[in-house]
């Protein structure tokens, strides 16, 4: 019978001492996130001047080129698969579109880039895949073919974008609906695409101005004294 006293003894003190250390972590957690909290009014306040920048730039670039819709795709992760590998995607995060015609940014988000290969390989190899007519990439790049013309391309200028160290990291896609005009520029295209370039830059930068923590490794870091 003392046993069991003894034994309830030391299982009720090491329960009390569990919840005294969830206690104090909960104290130290909510202390942490208040300290923390991410100020979203500053966060908008900060990014939407360059939201207004790309949208402008993209506009007018619209116009210059005579295309019918401009989008700025990013390469992103999306889901794992089985084996933990990242389901790589690529999402239109900016558009703009001619009067009278309907956004695609729906049916531009989250598309695996498994699915067009051969046109990923030319942006990330090239710099840069086009086509004066649809038709051209028919049978060389079909998926791309098929998705580019059920959103209504009839031609397109598409353009790599870098990070500071070169990285491609997504493009930027001129599209027009009937076949591309024979007088513009392809340096204008150049021009816009180094201007969305230095906005992604901006906004990357801006994610990066506050810190990320583990607040549980913090909680549990080794104070040195």
């Amino acid at each position: 019978m003392e046993h069991i006293v003894e034994t309830a003894q030391s299982i009720g003190i090491i329960l009390a001492e569990i919840l005294l250390a969830i206690y104090f972590c909960k104290q130290y957690i909510d202390k942490y996130q208040k300290e923390h909290k991410t100020n979203i009014s500053d966060e908008v306040t900060k990014q939407n001047p360059i939201d207004l920048d790309i949208i402008e730039k993209m506009d007018y670039y619209k116009e210059l080129l005579k295309a019918d819709r401009i989008l700025l795709f990013e390469f992103h992760n999306g889901q794992h698969y089985s084996n933990y590998r990242s389901a790589l995607k690529m999402s239109a995060s900016y558009e703009v579109y001619r009067a009278g015609l309907e956004s695609s940014r729906e049916k531009c988000s989250c598309l695996p880039i498994a699915i067009m290969p051969k046109f990923i390989a030319k942006i990330t190899r090239e710099g840069f895949a086009w086509c004066k007519d649809i038709e051209e990439i028919r049978y060389d790049m079909g998926n791309s073919y098929e998705f580019k013309k059920s959103i209504g391309i009839k031609a397109f200028y598409d353009i790599a974008i870098r990070d500071v160290d070169g990285n491609v990291i997504g493009f930027v896609a001129v599209q027009w609906n009937e076949v591309m005009p024979s007088d513009i520029d392809i340096k204008n295209i150049d021009h816009l695409a180094w201007h969305m370039e230095e906005a992604v830059k901006k906004l990357t930068a801006l994610s990066k101005e506050k810190p990320k923590v583990n607040i549980f490794k913090t909680l549990f870091k080794k104070k040195v004294r």
